[in-house]
């Protein structure tokens, strides 16, 4: 320090005489706010529109594995940290009530298609019946029908004999009462002949409506027991793709309630970038914009995400992004896919930027254009 202020006495002695020199020296306080003042305004022209960086936490999109109903466990295939890949048995799962209710279904519908194959038979029983009845009917009839018959023209050739009686009222009117008789069986027997017709077509109706009831009732019951047949398969649960097995929160043999987890499954790479801007930064992103993420460092091959979220309200930071641990730190959170090939560890801290995104985009538009 002393060396400094023996070298300024010195130039300042050396030059005291030089005016320009002089009035900087005088006024270098002032001088050196005006400055201060210029270049603040120089860089608020350059950084005009330009989106600050900001900083995020790498995180990955995770799958809860639990079910609607109260479970027990048969067996648990994984442990925190390993790795599965598509198609590996996670945990076998046992429901009673699933298995109680199958069998309750299956013996309904036995029961319904048991009764419904009966009424069939019933009715077809009681249209036999009717059908016999008429034909005994009409054989009694169309019997004593031929009898009068055969009696009228056995009369009336008696008659035609008799000319001598033939205008005998007695006579006349025993005839005329055969032929009403005849006429009247006749009539008996179409109106015997309708109404089994009519029996039969009725019975028919409501064996046909029986039956496409218990279609309905069938179809409503298989509908129920195919679903709970797909959750019972469902109760081996297997990995539908490449994962890391966060959580296990349970054991073999252990009973666990209705949508408890059971096992937490990740990505072994992160997929989302929680990010948060400063409320006293003025951000203008949007949905669907490209920003690039890089290490704190900015060491390593950093990554184009996109922003699929946007807070409505301004949200505490993390304590572990807090400048100091008693000042807590207000902003407005971002969304940020990226893919999962990446080298980013889950939980690590990045930093966001929009402006080196949009300088890529220059250079690779120039590369094709050179191309």
């Amino acid at each position: 320090m002393n060396k400094l202020e023996d070298f300024l006495d010195n130039f300042w002695n050396t030059h005291k005489n030089n005016a320009g020199v002089a009035y900087v020296y005088t006024h270098k306080l002032s001088i050196a706010w005006i400055l201060c003042v210029f270049f603040a305004v120089i860089l608020g022209f350059v950084y005009q529109g330009k989106v600050a960086m900001f900083r995020g936490i790498a995180e990955s999109s995770e799958t809860i594995i639990s079910l609607p109903s109260p479970t027990e466990i048969v067996k648990v295939y994984v442990v925190p940290g390993q790795e599965v890949k598509a198609g590996d048995t996670l945990v076998v799962i046992n429901r009673p009530d699933l298995t109680l209710r199958i069998a309750e279904l299956t013996r309904e519908l036995d029961a319904l298609e048991g009764r419904s194959n009966l009424s069939s038979a019933e009715i077809d029983q009681k249209v036999a019946e009717v059908k016999a009845n008429l034909e005994t009917r009409r054989l009694a009839l169309n019997a004593e029908i031929r009898n009068l018959e055969t009696e009228y023209e056995s009369n009336k050739a008696i008659s035609a004999k008799l000319k001598s009686l033939s205008n005998s009222k007695s006579k006349s009117e025993g005839t005329d009462a055969m032929a009403m008789r005849i006429k009247s069986l006749k009539n008996e027997l179409n109106l015997a002949t309708k109404s089994a017709n009519e029996q039969i077509a009725l019975l028919r109706g409501s064996g046909r409506l029986q039956k496409s009831s218990g279609k309905s009732e069938a179809a409503n019951i298989r509908k129920e027991l195919a679903e709970m047949r797909k959750q019972q398969q469902e109760l081996t649960q297997i990995a539908k793709e490449n994962w890391v097995v966060g959580d296990v929160n349970v054991r073999d043999g252990e009973k666990v309630s209705s949508f408890a987890p059971i096992v937490t499954l990740a990505h072994k790479s992160p997929t989302l970038i929680r990010g948060y801007i400063n409320e006293q930064i003025y951000k203008n992103t949007k949905i669907g914009e490209a920003v690039k993420v890089t290490t704190l460092t900015g060491a390593g091959k950093g990554v184009v995400g996109e922003v699929v979220g946007l807070s409505s309200r301004i949200v505490p930071f993390p304590t572990r992004m807090w400048k100091m641990p008693e000042l807590p730190v207000y902003g407005r959170e971002v969304t940020i896919k990226i893919p999962e090939d990446n080298e980013f560890l889950l939980g690590e801290m990045v930093t966001i930027t929009e402006t080196s995104i949009r300088n890529l985009q220059k250079q690779n538009q120039q590369q094709k254009a050179k191309k």
